[in-house]
C-alpha cells in the first residue's frame, strides 16, 4: 500500500513537472513567433519606405541643383506623401512584445518624420514651380533642402532600427529589462509649421 502511494505521488510530481515544461515550451514558441512576426513587419516597412524615398530623394536633389523642372515632380510627390502616410498608419497597428515597444515607437517617429519631410519638400517644390524666377524664394529653397535631408535621415534611421530588431533572438528579448520598452522623455513630435518657420530663417543651399 505504501509503495503504491509512493508511485502515485511520484506520478503526480512528474505530471506537474511535465505540465511546467510544456507550458514553457509553448511560451518560448509563442515568443519566437511574436518576434519573427515583428521582424517581418519591420523588414516589410523598410522595403516599402525605400521604394518610395530612395528615388524621390534623387529627384529632389536634381531639383535643388536646377537639373530638373520642379513642376515635373508634382504628381510623384503627391503619390509619395500618400504612400508615406499609409505606411505610418499601417505601422501603428504593429503589436510588439512589451520589451520592444520602444523600438516600435522609434519606427513610428521616423515614419512620421518622413511624412513631415515629404510635406516640407513638397512645399519647396510647389513654391519653386510657381515662381517664374527659379533663384527666388529663400523659404522655398530652404524647405526643399530640409525636406530632402529629412527624408534621407528618416530613411537611414529606419534602416538602423530595423537592423537592430533583426539581430535580436527570443533569448535577447526575454533578457531585456522591463524599462527597455520605454522611450525616455516621451516621443518628440515637432510640428511641420514650426519646422517651416525655422527653415525660413536659414540661408538657402548653394
Amino acid at each position: 500500500m505504501a509503495g503504491t502511494l509512493l508511485w502515485l505521488v511520484a506520478l503526480a510530481a512528474l505530471s506537474v513537472v511535465a505540465a511546467i515544461v510544456v507550458r514553457r515550451i509553448w511560451s518560448l514558441a509563442g515568443s519566437t513567433r511574436e518576434l519573427l512576426r515583428l521582424q517581418a513587419d519591420f523588414a516589410g516597412i523598410e522595403r516599402r519606405l525605400a521604394t518610395v524615398v530612395d528615388p524621390l530623394v534623387g529627384r529632389l536633389d536634381d531639383v535643388r541643383r536646377a537639373a530638373r523642372d520642379p513642376a515635373e515632380l508634382a504628381s510623384e510627390l503627391d503619390a509619395a506623401r500618400t504612400a508615406l502616410r499609409a505606411l505610418a498608419r499601417e505601422a501603428r497597428t504593429i503589436k510588439p512584445p512589451a520589451a520592444l515597444s520602444g523600438r516600435v515607437a522609434q519606427l513610428l517617429w521616423e515614419l512620421d518624420r518622413a511624412v513631415r519631410a515629404a510635406d516640407m519638400a513638397g512645399h519647396g517644390v510647389e513654391s519653386l514651380a510657381a515662381s517664374r524666377n527659379r533663384s527666388a524664394g529663400t523659404e522655398a529653397h530652404v524647405a526643399l533642402k530640409r525636406g530632402t535631408l529629412g527624408l534621407r535621415h528618416a530613411r537611414d534611421a529606419v534602416r538602423r532600427v530595423v537592423a537592430g530588431v533583426a539581430g535580436l533572438s527570443p533569448a535577447d528579448v526575454r533578457a531585456m529589462p522591463a524599462s527597455a520598452g520605454e522611450w525616455p522623455g516621451g516621443i518628440p513630435t515637432p510640428d511641420l509649421d514650426e519646422e517651416l518657420l525655422t527653415a525660413a530663417e536659414e540661408t538657402p543651399p548653394a
